[in-house]
């Protein structure tokens, strides 16, 4: 069992995990690229000199910056391939390290909305930075060069629309076996079934889920529902 694995609760399942985009460790070490690239440069000036001092220049000097490129990106490369982004049906984490493990991450029922930017050549190479916002702004998680961004927020949001529709129902289930028997009495207009309620709770969510209605009304509207039953 994997890093990951151990961290998820008994009734809790993996369901997306991906990387950063491999552009990400050229970010992370632009340094370590551009003397990667001039050290291949200058090795290649070697072929339109005739020796002499430019010669050894170029051979020392370019075999130093490829060596001292390559190293800083082999380790940018490590850290990218510890960093996994991963979404169950309980919440979205970041695990990180190699020998010592970080994870961090929000609950989906916290999450508030998600947000993606990418540029011109982000969406060639289909990467960008995935924003996810959650009821408090301190913890809001930023990542940049995420690999397939869109991709990742679909798993994210379906998830969440699947969790709160299954919280509801949850509800409506806990309610209905908790409540007593009432005595018969005349009739009178029937008013929403519990089935009716928990369908209109999942259609919130789902509205929720979209944008169209923030968390306040949401919770509010499933307060007042919930209070019928």
């Amino acid at each position: 069992m994997g890093y990951v694995e151990e961290l998820l609760a008994s009734n809790e399942h993996i369901v997306y995990r991906t990387r950063k985009h491999w552009i990400a460790p050229l970010f992370a070490t632009v340094s370590g690229t551009l003397l990667t690239i001039g050290g291949i440069v200058a090795l290649t000036g070697r072929l339109f000199v005739d020796g002499g001092f430019l010669d050894g220049l170029f051979l020392w000097g370019g075999i130093l910056a490829l060596l001292i490129g390559l190293a800083l990106l082999a380790k940018a490369f490590v850290v990218w391939w510890s960093e996994e982004y991963v979404v169950t049906n309980h919440k979205v984490m970041k695990v990180s390290g190699i020998l010592k493990k970080t994870a961090e991450g929000s609950a989906l029922e916290k999450i508030n909305d998600i947000t993606i930017s990418q540029s011109l050549l982000g969406r060639w190479l289909e990467y960008g930075t995935l924003t996810v916002l959650t009821a408090a702004d301190e913890s809001n998680l930023h990542y940049t060069a995420m690999r397939e961004p869109m991709d990742f927020r679909k798993q994210i949001l379906d998830q969440k629309q699947e969790f709160e529709a299954g919280d509801a129902r949850s509800i409506a289930e806990a309610v209905r076996q908790s409540a007593p028997a009432a005595p018969a009495a005349p009739a009178e207009p029937a008013g929403p079934s519990a089935e009716d309620i928990t369908a209109t709770i999942e259609r919130l969510a789902a509205l929720r889920a979209s944008g169209a209605i923030t968390a306040e009304e949401f919770e509010a509207k499933k307060a007042e529902l919930l209070g019928r039953l």
